[in-house]
């Protein structure tokens, strides 16, 4: 049978929800401190230790009677993105700077991410499977058997307001986190056929937040952090990025982006494919237009003319 507009709409809607809860749930990761991190923990903060006891006798995760199972709130974690802002420091003029507690942070980060996303996948395929089943079986009580579901751009918009939402709060992991769960393997191949053109959740995230002012600089600096921590997985963001800010915003902003990505040295070093010491060695001239030859680059000259 073929779904109607009322089933369709039911069913975004639910996906959209459950694709929110598992955003929810990834972000907290279990981990565990040892016996020397435990005695710590109780001499410098007894309070948080004694909480720390109670929420894991509440959730049954005691691993061992020396050792402490905690939470991590990874979005919380993932924030620091921000943090690397502290080391907006002029990299390439004056004294070389010491980049140990960036590439530390980043390291960290990275660690962090893989888990977070690792987490979202398994919660949602899990979830996912499991609603389908009690919505198929809920079909079946009232003689409807379904398939699979052909999504129109109406049924799309509506699971889309979502991660615009996640968006329009400046929570851009979450926005993004939720276009890759809804893209996942297992709802276009098992239930839902989402239409073949014209449909892109992250192309419209980027380009809602590069024509929002106050979201321009949160939009740059996310895509070009996450690019290095998620070890190239979200990299798709970067191009369509300079697609999007070269074709519809003008000149302003592309060199606003050229700003951005120079001030990030981390991202500048993968991108020019050189050493710190090798950029430093630059012209501030030949540095500026090395980047930009490598934004062009990232997508071909006849993208962007």
């Amino acid at each position: 049978m073929q779904a109607s507009v009322e089933i369709r709409k039911k069913l975004a809607t639910l996906i959209g929800h459950l694709i929110c809860r598992c955003i929810r749930e990834a972000r907290m990761i279990p981990y565990v401190l040892n016996r020397d991190e435990v005695i710590n923990l109780l001499v410098d903060d007894p309070e948080r230790f004694e909480k720390l006891v109670r929420d894991e006798y509440a959730a049954e995760a005691a691993q061992s009677k020396t050792d402490l199972t905690v939470h991590m709130d990874a979005v919380e974690e993932l924030g620091k993105l921000d943090e690397i802002e502290t080391f907006e420091k002029h990299f390439w003029d004056g004294p070389e700077v010491d980049l140990t507690p960036i590439l530390d942070l980043t390291n960290q980060l990275t660690r962090t991410f893989s888990v977070y996303l690792g987490n979202a996948a398994t919660l949602f395929d899990k979830a996912f499977e499991e609603f389908m089943d009690k919505f198929r079986g809920s079909l079946r009580q009232q003689g409807m058997i379904l398939k699979t579901v052909d999504f129109t751009p109406e049924d799309v918009a509506l699971l889309e307001s979502n991660a615009i939402s996640f968006l329009s709060k400046g929570e851009f992991l979450q926005a993004f986190t939720y276009d890759r769960l809804l893209t996942s393997q297992i709802m276009i191949n098992q239930v839902v056929n989402l239409p073949e053109t014209g449909f892109s959740v992250r192309e419209d995230l980027i380009r809602r937040a590069i024509n929002e002012s106050d979201q321009f600089f949160g939009l740059v600096k996310f895509v070009l952090r996450v690019s290095y921590i998620s070890h190239g997985a979200w990299d798709d963001l970067f191009p369509l990025l300079v697609k999007q800010v070269y074709k519809a915003s003008g000149s302003e902003k592309a060199a606003q982006l050229t700003d951005l990505i120079e001030r990030d040295i981390v991202f500048s070093c993968n991108l020019l494919c050189r050493s710190y010491g090798e950029i430093r060695e630059l012209s501030a001239a030949q540095r500026r237009q090395a980047i930009e030859d490598g934004i062009e680059n990232c997508l071909g000259k006849e993208e962007l003319s």
